[in-house]
């Protein structure tokens, strides 16, 4: 009876017809329409898909993400073409956005309020390559930024390189670590002044697996505490500008794609960086990172935005160590809490508001929590380097009790401003409502912060 009631389904199979595979015809040759600066071997490249190549709706419909997905474009077409040899014409029609843009630059929150301009070229050449300067004065940072990244090395969008440059003046303030304090109180001031340049190389296979290393040189020089802070002991001592070099290696799966200010897709990555005599560093330390983002989409155009980060640090001087507060931790102040071990998550939810022409005005609601703590610290209080020298004097508020763990949650909601044919965002505009000091902040990012 079981060989009978097995075999039946096969007589049945038998005497149905064959289902044959469906027709993938050939592409022939591949013709770009409508791209007045985008060169025609960059929309190529993008699309990934070329002569000889067999190709169906689904397969246009990948190709027309990618484009998408790059920012060049406004609008983007892709179809075919029969020709008379049964195979067919690929044809990639792009509207191209207005690449170059002039923007200021502004900071505006407690504790770290000012501006500048920037100059951004998104596709230097017609080729995809991106070049930034921007120069910024605020009470917190200050300084000079160039960066340049080439996202198709060679025409292979498989191969990334970036090179950066900056000049920083930073006034570092360190506060007392309560959360729950209405408005935190500053324990101690350092002005740490640098220069850095860094270059990263990047490979991505099979579209959605990435890894990158990253080597980075720079030099740091602090000056004396502010003697009317309450502590007035170095947190890093003066003198001879000290050089730290580092390795970071990446390594990750990424799916995502930003579609007309929609994000969609999974990224998930582990990050190593370490800073050792043999990479031409004066410092000794190491950094480990977990980050975990994802985009989910709703309703055409509204989108869940999700990420995640754990990272641990190890025997980190004070330029190094790991900071919560202002845009990663809405509702408190720029960097009011450090750690050597912090876990973060933010969800935010976009949805469209209205739209004026190109110009789309989108809402959001977010929720920033994190937890930050130290790990160990030495037994004196100062962590120094092999020549003797201090790169970590800690806090006595931190010392104190160096194992307490410090959990603040920030919740809030904004207005994004975006035009559909320029490369960059004009605004956004957040209020955020610490959950523990029972405070309100807002926070204005005009153009971009070049970081």
């Amino acid at each position: 009876m079981v060989l009978t009631g097995l075999g039946a389904p096969v007589a049945l199979a038998d005497e149905e017809p064959p289902v044959s595979a469906p027709h993938r015809p050939e592409v022939a040759e591949v013709t770009v329409e409508g791209a007045n600066k985008t060169t025609s071997g960059t929309v190529r490249s993008f699309g990934q898909l070329d002569v000889g190549d067999e190709v169906d709706d689904e397969e246009l419909k990948k190709v027309e993400r990618r484009l998408l997905a790059t920012g060049l474009f406004q609008d983007v077409q892709v179809s075919t073409e029969p020709l008379a040899d049964g195979r067919v014409r690929l044809v990639l029609r792009v509207k191209d956005k207005a690449s170059w843009v002039v923007a200021p630059t502004v900071a505006l929150s407690s504790a770290n309020t000012g501006g500048g301009l920037l100059y951004a070229e998104n596709n230097l050449g017609g080729r995809a390559k991106k070049l930034a300067v921007a120069a910024q004065l605020s009470t917190g940072e200050s300084g000079v930024y160039v960066g340049f990244l080439d996202p198709i090395v060679f025409g292979l969008p498989q191969l990334k390189f970036s090179l950066e440059g900056q000049l920083k003046s930073d006034r570092v303030d360190e506060y007392n670590p309560d959360a729950s304090q209405d408005d935190p109180e500053i324990l101690r001031r350092t002005r740490l002044n640098s220069a850095s340049i860094s270059s990263e190389l990047g490979f991505i296979l099979f579209e959605r697996v990435r890894a990158a290393a990253k080597y980075r040189v720079s030099s740091i020089d602090a000056q004396a505490p502010d003697p009317e802070k309450p502590v007035t002991s170095q947190a890093f001592s003066t003198g001879p500008s000290l050089r730290d070099t580092s390795l970071r290696f990446m390594v990750g799966l990424d799916s995502r794609q930003t579609l007309h200010a929609v994000t969609e897709g999974l990224n998930l990555e582990g990050s190593y960086e370490v800073s050792v005599p043999g990479v031409w560093s004066e410092f000794r330390y190491r950094k480990f990172g977990i980050l975990y983002r994802q985009g989910l989409r709703f309703f055409s155009e509204n989108n869940l935005v999700l990420r995640g980060e754990l990272a641990v640090g190890k025997d980190l001087p004070f330029h190094q160590e790991l900071t919560m507060g202002g845009n990663m931790l809405r509702g408190f102040q720029y960097r009011q809490f450090r750690g050597d071990t912090r876990l973060t998550f933010t969800a935010e939810y976009h949805f469209p508001l209205f739209k004026v022409k190109s110009l789309a005005f989108r809402g959001l609601g977010f929720s920033d929590t994190g937890a930050i703590a130290w790990r160990e610290l030495p037994s004196d209080g100062v962590l120094r380097d092999a020549s003797g020298r201090n790169i970590r004097g800690y806090l006595p508020e931190s010392y104190t009790d160096p194992k307490a763990v410090t959990v603040a949650q920030g919740v809030g909601a904004g207005l994004r401003l975006y035009l559909n044919n320029v490369v960059l965002p004009l605004l956004g505009v957040d209020v955020a409502y610490g959950v523990n000091s029972g405070q309100v902040r807002f926070y204005l990012v005009a153009g971009v912060t070049p970081s």
